[in-house]
């Protein structure tokens, strides 16, 4: 019985953590996303990279700032596509890659 009581928990914290781990966003499929000419079903040849190379691009960045609305500012705009959706997780890797480059 207690056995079965410690496979249970541990499956239980796992799952646990991979559940917040997705509901935070993945940095790196966030990394390949900025780079992603296609993002949002971008018009042109153009992905985030190309307005904001490096990591200087985002020291300024605000914590405070509605970061999805800039996003989706960037990809309606210059790359001519379609907003994601703000609980996409698109956006939560988008927003994952960021926060990590400002820091």
């Amino acid at each position: 019985m207690k056995k079965i009581a410690l496979a249970l928990s541990c499956v239980f914290t796992l799952s646990t953590t991979a559940i917040c781990f997705a509901a935070e966003g993945n940095s790196a499929n966030g990394e390949k996303l900025f780079s992603d000419p296609t993002l949002g079903g971008s018009q042109n040849d153009r992905a985030c990279i190309n307005c904001h190379p490096g990591k200087d691009a985002f020291k300024s960045l605000s914590k405070d700032k509605d970061l999805a609305k800039i996003i989706n500012a960037c990809i309606t705009n210059p790359l001519a596509g379609n907003g994601l959706e703000n609980d996409s997780q698109e956006m939560k890797d988008l927003k994952s890659y960021i926060l990590s480059q400002s820091k």
